[in-house]
């Protein structure tokens, strides 16, 4: 019932601020063009990508926007959502994304994973991108058991990337003198920042536009509030921007002020 009161008072087609974004529909900053134009030099250069930011700022959608852009032809993107996961839960993992057959010793299972990848890129012509998620998670043994997995010797051309996608604190880890091996493979970092002060509202703006409402809702100091409130990351900025329209709705206002937005947020 909700849904559909935000909907027919604010003349939406469909409910703003929405999950479900097709590729040119999300919001491009200065900051995700840079990853992007980073993503596609790693693509050529394989290797190891490391993509950290907060929860919520779009890593996740970012990567697989950036995945729905590549050739079937050409590349093999495999998204793994990693937790805490035993070394052996890692490898499996990676070898059952790659389609390897089931292996129970762990030195089977790298033989897979290996065996695999050098099957795709020579035979099938097709370059692996192993995302791997919540890479800040991974333990101690399975960050040392990646550069083992990434070390090849196929020419001088890594034949696979990886990107560890992650907290912020995922780089700092890794400057632990245990992984300087691993990182002699890392080629580049990326931080991806929460939205500027200055984004927020072009972005709000943005997400009402795909919904079908091009008049402004939100009023200057509604926008500054969301900022306020959210920190610009973008998770936090949709939730409490939606919690915002449907208190509005249920309200009947035409103009969202700060003093909504700060409502909507105590009854979070």
């Amino acid at each position: 019932m909700l849904a559909i009161t935000i909907e027919s008072f604010y003349n939406f087609k469909k409910l703003p601020f929405a999950k479900n974004l097709t590729p040119s529909e999300i919001f491009a900053t200065e900051a995700t063009r840079e990853l992007h134009s980073r993503l596609e030099y790693m693509k050529e250069r394989r290797g190891i990508l490391i993509v950290t930011g907060l929860s919520g700022v779009g890593k996740t959608l970012q990567l697989r926007a950036f995945t729905e852009t590549l050739s079937a032809a050409c590349y093999l993107p495999l998204y793994l959502p990693l937790s805490t996961v035993t070394v052996g839960d890692f490898y499996r993992q990676i070898n059952a994304a790659l389609g390897g057959e089931r292996q129970f010793r762990k030195i089977d299972v790298f033989a897979s994973i290996q065996r695999q990848i050098k099957h795709l890129v020579s035979n099938e012509k097709k370059i692996p991108i192993i995302i791997l998620d919540e890479a800040h998670r991974l333990s101690r043994d399975a960050l040392l058991e990646l550069q083992v997995i990434a070390n090849f010797q196929m020419d001088s051309l890594d034949p696979a990337l990886f990107i560890l996608a992650g907290q912020p604190e995922l780089p700092d880890r890794l400057n632990a003198a245990i992984y300087d091996s691993l990182c002699q493979r890392i080629h580049l970092k990326f931080h991806l920042p929460p939205l500027s002060a200055q984004e927020v509202g072009p972005f709000m703006a943005h997400h009402l536009k795909i919904a079908g409402r091009s008049k402004s809702l939100f009023a200057s100091d509604g926008v500054d509030a969301v900022y306020q409130t959210t920190g610009g990351i973008q998770r936090k900025v949709c939730q409490l921007a939606f919690k915002t329209l449907a208190l509005g709705a249920l309200q009947e206002k035409e103009s969202l002020t700060a003093e909504e937005v700060f409502l909507a947020a105590r009854e979070s």
